[in-house]
């Protein structure tokens, strides 16, 4: 295969994992990459590291921005790419050798434009705990829609650039995939699996994933935003509603699941109440039905019970709950 592949990775003070990830990259079993290291302005002995490598391998590209995020940075590796595929790795991240390869081969084989392979997350203590990027071969997201809500992660995946012609990660927002991945998706013809954990996100300690921020409720806006860009682009009034109902599920899975795992995670110094309440607030003004979603009438016991109390706005009941599962 002589496809060139561009692989863009956001630099932003990570000189303790930065050679691990792009060591990753050029080690791939496929070799025909163009690499884009973009520094959003790190202070830290980052760039210096990324000029290391690209004296070492004539495949790396560097560019140098000042301070916009992980998707300015990403849009612009986007606009300066010159591959026909592109791929998005986290600069604390790592992948496995085979991952582009494999990939790229499936796409072409089953003439897809989206591949997707499994995850694995690696934390500061060595566990490593699976994460499944769906279930399924290969996918039509116009005949399956369940597939524009499948792991939104951009990392885990290999992209046709065409996608990007006229979509781009929004900035200074949190969730930044979930609110272009499902877009992406809704644009492909076809979207095909891998059954591998290719890609390695590593979960450290004090990243801005793991911190008490406002910003978490960024979610409900990515979800939204999906929803307003179905609406302008899908034609067909039936598949329209399918798609919006696969989208109002998110409200579900990432805004009262996976928010209020996250906000039980805070440290016992933030006022993990109010933000409880917050959440609950902003999930009833998307989604004023969102008790009669599919996900919340098929919970399980203890998901009933934590869902009860949130309606009754039993903060420290759900707390508690959650604590117990941890100390237990």
């Amino acid at each position: 295969m002589k496809h060139l592949v561009s692989v863009i990775v956001p630099v932003y003070n990570v000189q303790a994992y930065l050679d691990r990830c792009v060591q990753s990259i050029v080690d791939q079993t496929y070799s025909n990459l163009e690499i884009l290291l973009i520094d959003d302005g790190s202070t830290d002995e980052s760039y210096r590291l990324m000029q290391n490598w690209a004296e070492k391998d004539k495949r790396i590209r560097l560019l140098q921005k000042t301070n916009g995020g992980l998707s300015d940075a990403r849009n612009i590796g986007i606009q300066r790419a010159r591959g026909e595929y592109l791929a998005f790795i986290d600069s604390d991240d790592f992948i496995r050798p085979a991952m582009i390869e494999k990939m790229l081969a499936a796409m072409v084989e089953q003439q897809a434009q989206i591949g997707v392979c499994d995850m694995e997350y690696l934390y500061d203590d060595g566990r490593v705990e699976f994460a499944s990027g769906g279930e399924f071969a290969v996918g039509d997201v116009k005949t399956h829609p369940e597939l524009i809500r499948m792991n939104n992660s951009a990392c885990n995946k290999l992209f046709a650039r065409s996608l990007f012609q006229d979509i781009e990660f929004p900035v200074g927002k949190w969730y930044e995939d979930l609110a272009t991945i499902p877009m992406i998706c809704f644009n492909a013809e076809r979207i095909v699996k891998v059954n591998e954990a290719f890609y390695v996100y590593y979960q450290r300690t004090g990243s801005i994933a793991h911190s008490a921020n406002p910003k978490i409720f960024d979610i409900y806006k990515a979800i939204q935003h999906v929803i307003e860009y179905i609406e302008v682009h899908c034609d067909d009034t039936s598949l329209k509603n399918q798609f919006i109902l696969e989208m109002k599920h998110c409200y579900i899975i990432h805004g009262l699941d996976l928010t209020t795992l996250r906000i039980k995670d805070f440290d016992e110094s933030e006022d993990r109440e109010k933000y409880l309440a917050e959440n609950m607030k902003q999930l009833k003004q998307c989604y004023p039905d969102w008790e009669q979603d599919a996900f919340v009438k098929s919970a399980g016991l203890k998901k009933k019970l934590i869902i009860a109390l949130l309606k009754r706005k039993q903060w420290k009941a759900v707390l508690g709950i959650y604590d117990r599962s941890k100390s237990a």
